[in-house]
């Protein structure tokens, strides 16, 4: 059976993720042609496969409608974005804190702090419409993230805790930081475009993107892992980690399954993870980790050491089987055991 789509848009091309999506979809037979404000690095895989690349801000609309127009695109793979908060102001120097570990940690200013949700937000939605004006492309695979739920910056200092485990596309979405907003609001205007107009849209909840290839990813997650105890049980709950991840290389694969699956309705979100990091029970980590989800129906939810966050629905739904677990990966190029 033939493939539902022939010519691919993927914006955020020149990124670390577009050079393994990139890749895998013209692999598969894809025409692809990348999008992003930056060409692609001399040395990345686009640049060297000398993939066709259109350069773009997703914030303007007429830039926009000149890359659908210049690839053909029937279908459009919507990586790029502003990966994080780009705020300074106490609430968020306070969490950077707790990032790092020092009191009054300092970060310089790289960016505007209006940037993450005018990006995110606007970006999306400028995208959104000018696929709805140009009328060609009728599926976009977007990227969405994890923190949706409420597991990013914990700005009011109160405890993120779910109504039940495992956590899934149905568990209320609860965010409280700009990056996490964004994104809850990127894939409302997915949801919005797919009701007013039938564009059948993907949102992938992304669970901290690992890069086997990248040395600062390599030293960032570590697998095999015992997990530490937390000392103090009043702050025994998941923030900003479920010390899952997903491998670069199975989002890819994601990707390409949700180009081509037969979806269930106009807008689906997924979860996409490979696996957890660490070698305990799900269970074990609970009880000396997350204490307030140490209780019953909670603790005994979530066989052996699957996440905290489900992947049943694109396992069930996509036919999505991780590949590169760093249990399992034959060629053991992304282990890093403790």
């Amino acid at each position: 059976m033939g493939k539902k789509f022939d010519k691919i848009l993927v914006t955020g091309a020149a990124g670390r993720l577009g050079n393994f999506v990139v890749p895998l979809l013209t692999e598969l037979g894809y025409r692809v042609t990348g999008t992003d404000q930056v060409p692609y690095h001399p040395d990345s895989a686009n640049a060297k496969a000398h993939v066709p690349f259109v350069r773009a801000d997703l914030t303007n609309l007429g830039d926009c409608m000149r890359a659908l127009t210049i690839s053909e695109a029937d279908a459009v793979v919507s990586l790029g974005a502003i990966p994080g908060n780009s705020e300074l102001q106490p609430p968020y120097a306070k969490q950077y804190d707790l990032m790092s570990g020092e009191t009054g940690a300092r970060f310089s200013q790289r960016m505007d702090e209006d940037l993450t949700m005018r990006v995110n937000t606007m970006g999306t939605y400028t995208l959104m419409d000018a696929i709805r004006r140009l009328g060609k492309a009728t599926r976009v695979v977007h990227a969405s993230s994890f923190f949706v739920l409420g597991l990013g910056f914990r700005l009011s200092g109160d405890p993120y805790l779910p109504v039940s485990l495992p956590m899934d596309e149905k568990t209320p979405l609860e965010p409280e930081d700009t990056y996490s907003l964004s994104k809850v609001l990127g894939e409302e205007i997915l949801h919005a475009f797919s009701r007013a107009y039938g564009i059948e849209t993907v949102a992938m909840r992304l669970l901290g993107v690992y890069y086997h290839d990248l040395e600062g990813s390599r030293r960032q997650h570590k697998f095999g892992i015992t997990v530490p105890a937390n000392p103090d049980p009043a702050k025994g709950y998941p923030n900003n980690s479920t010390y899952q991840y997903a491998d670069a290389r199975d989002i890819a694969r994601f990707v390409a399954l949700a180009l081509e699956a037969d979806l269930v309705s106009k807008f689906e979100p997924y979860f996409v993870a490979t696996d957890t990091k660490y070698k305990e029970t799900t269970a074990e980590v609970i009880r000396k980790r997350w204490q307030l989800l140490d209780k019953p129906g909670f603790v005994d939810a979530i066989p052996e050491s699957q996440g905290l966050i489900s992947i049943a629905k694109a396992e069930r739904e996509l036919g999505y089987k991780p590949a590169h677990s760093w249990r399992t990966d034959p060629d053991k190029d992304n282990v890093i055991v403790e």
